[in-house]
């Protein structure tokens, strides 16, 4: 079960699980976005898939589900077996940049710089770069920061976009997708000389319950 304390950056998890993530060879990382307080699918995916991860990654708008969640693993076993052990969340632009947890506080940066089998991995929202518009401005913060990876939201469009050496990469949205893109969420296998990117999109099946298939979203 995850340690519900915050540390540098306010990444969430225990201080060896976070260090132990930084030299970690191929790690995995569940990557979400933009929930907007569809709290039940956040759950869904992390009983599904959380377990198989190293991290939890959130790129903003839905930080209140965030909050939920580690409300609810620490009465449920069993989803808090799922959890993975370190959360890196940041705050988007329809979220509060705290949120109170029990009788503290979670607090939520907007940009997070987490290190994961020895590499730099940048974590935002992206309305602050403008990402409406390209991706361009996100690029010269991954260069200020050396990070080569990054993950954004706010556009709610899946997407990947690859140049130099960056890897810039939106999960899409897990609640409100845009673009005609279904809901979906991306995993990231991040090994020592690159980081592969599946993009995994949520379908009702015809007994009425999720199905998650992988996808190109090109």
């Amino acid at each position: 079960m995850i340690e519900i304390s915050q540390h540098q950056q306010n990444i969430i998890g225990s201080r060896e699980a976070i260090a132990a993530l930084e030299n970690k060879d191929h790690a995995r990382l569940l990557v979400l976005s933009d929930s907007h307080g569809r709290y039940g699918i956040v759950e869904g995916i992390v009983r599904r898939f959380g377990s198989e991860c190293d991290a939890l990654i959130f790129c903003g708008d839905g930080v209140s589900d965030i909050a939920q969640l580690l409300y609810a693993a620490k009465a449920d076993k069993k989803l808090g077996d799922c959890v993975p052990p370190v959360i890196a969340a940041v705050h988007g632009n329809c979220d509060p940049a705290s949120y109170p947890l029990d009788k503290g506080t979670l607090y939520f940066s907007s940009m997070i710089e987490l290190k994961v089998n020895g590499r730099g991995i940048l974590i935002t929202h992206g309305h602050n770069q403008g990402v409406d518009w390209g991706v361009e401005t996100l690029g010269l913060e991954m260069q200020v920061s050396e990070c080569t990876t990054a993950f954004y939201g706010h556009t709610h469009v899946a997407r990947e976009d690859n140049f130099k050496n960056f890897k810039i990469v939106n999960p899409g949205s897990c609640s409100r997708p845009r673009g005609g893109q279904a809901p979906g969420f991306a995993i990231a296998t991040v090994e020592k000389s690159f980081v592969d990117i599946a993009f995994i999109k949520m379908e009702m099946g015809a007994d009425g319950a999720t199905e998650y298939k992988i996808w190109n979203p090109y």
